[in-house]
């Protein structure tokens, strides 16, 4: 069942108090402030996997394996440094 609250207990003082510092500082209030630091992380990442959702299809449609790619991934980044630094 989903509810429009999240209790969250166990942060320590000091985080407490610089997240009610912080929303000060911004101008709005500690519950806002919290609120808008979820709606971001949680859009972000939304994000993130919409965009990269079709990479993870061609590469599982591909076959490649987990290593393999990592193989090829490391050699395109050591071609890209050798071409930018001349190394």
């Amino acid at each position: 069942m989903l509810t429009d609250s999240i209790q969250v207990t166990g942060l320590p003082d000091a985080v407490v108090k610089a997240v009610s510092q912080r929303a000060h500082e911004i101008g709005t209030t500690t519950e806002e402030y919290v609120r808008h630091l979820i709606e971001e992380d949680v859009a972000s990442s939304l994000s993130m996997r919409l965009l990269y959702a079709p990479v993870r299809q061609q590469i599982g449609e591909s076959g490649v394996s987990d290593e393999e790619l990592t193989e090829m991934l490391e050699t395109a980044r050591d071609e890209s440094h050798r071409e930018r630094y001349g190394k």
